[in-house]
């Protein structure tokens, strides 16, 4: 088979839920070491999108009865012009530059997606007004709802609330909460007593350097060092993922995805009566930065534990939402 005869035509033929590898043909080309080394080029959570956006565009193609692959620069226009009252700016982007990916995998030159018809599409798109939904921040209070509202000992109730009061306490993103391991924890002795967690790569951190945070033990209602100790000992799990599926009986399944998090939250926030809003799995990160700013904490610290760099515009635009009164030349005595 030549490398771009992978078309939608063919792959109508294979089960839904079956798609092959992201890097398609190619593979059957490559051995195993050089396919482990293309998969490490990208992040898990940036690999696990890709193979969405696949199947997605595929899904689009079969009910447009069009070829995604190999594309024309019209379809891609089209594609984009389809979407733009449905979906965000940076999911079309995405969309895209993984399209783009897909041809480069697949060796097909010239590329559709980076022609000057399509360049001038994403162009018109950036300069589209912004809509932005941001994520509502989970501050301390609608965490105690939430838990008051998840009570019990079901290990479905354990998972969430330690998911919930873990993932707000790190202010991580929700896809390297998800990819937190037991051996990433690390019970420290000296000082204030927690965990050392180590956050094995991110999304500014690529290359899997990692990272150090910490995951205090409070002794209040809402202490993560508790209800993650609860949520590993009920659940048996001494290795691998720490964050789990538990299915309708009770049984813990696989690690979950970055996605689960916002679902679990979600339902949580629905159960507690919260009111409603743009909640998403962003919501804890969101949270952190903005309850710890209220309580007088630096940018510096802050971006600290969430992997900010301190001088970005995300972490100031929370903190400013959080104390409006604060380094503020309004506020400075007797000018009014």
């Amino acid at each position: 088979m030549e490398v771009h005869d992978m078309t939608t035509k063919e792959l109508d033929t294979i089960p839904k839920g079956s798609l092959p590898s992201v890097i398609g043909p190619i593979d059957e080309v490559l051995n195993d070491d050089a396919r482990t080394l293309i998969r490490g080029s990208l992040s898990e959570s940036t690999w696990r999108a890709y193979q969405s956006d696949r199947e997605i565009l595929v899904e689009w193609g079969r009910a447009n009865r069009v070829e995604v692959l190999p594309a024309t620069p019209e379809l891609v226009a089209n594609y984009i012009g389809s979407m733009v009252e449905v979906l965000a700016p940076s999911t079309i982007l995405r969309r895209v530059a993984f399209w783009s990916w897909w041809h480069d995998a697949q060796g097909i030159d010239p590329n559709p997606c980076r022609s000057t018809m399509v360049r001038n599409t994403l162009k018109g798109l950036r300069r589209r007004p912004a809509t932005p939904h941001k994520a509502r921040p989970l501050l301390t209070a609608d965490l105690v709802e939430i838990l008051t509202a998840t009570p019990g000992e079901s290990l479905q109730a354990l998972r969430d609330r330690a998911l919930l009061v873990v993932g707000l306490a790190l202010g991580r993103r929700r896809s390297e909460l998800v990819a937190l391991n037991m051996e990433d924890l690390q019970w420290l002795n000296h000082g204030r007593p927690g965990y050392s967690v180590t956050i094995q790569r991110s999304k500014t951190d690529q290359e899997g350097e990692g990272q150090t945070v910490f995951l205090p033990r409070t002794g209040s209602v809402s202490c993560p060092v508790r209800h993650l100790e609860e949520w590993i000992r009920a659940g048996a799990i001494t290795t691998g993922a720490i964050f789990r599926s538990v299915d309708q009986y009770g049984k813990v399944g696989e690690r979950l995805s970055d996605r689960s998090v916002s679902v679990i939250l979600k339902k949580a926030t629905e159960r507690a009566g919260l009111p409603e809003g743009h909640w998403s799995g962003h919501s804890l990160r969101a949270g952190f930065v903005t309850e710890t700013a209220r309580r007088g904490a630096s940018t510096r610290s802050i971006a600290r534990q969430t992997g900010h760099s301190p001088t970005s515009p995300v972490i100031h635009g929370y903190i400013r939402l959080a104390t409006p009164d604060k380094d503020n030349a309004v506020t400075t005595e007797g000018w009014i």
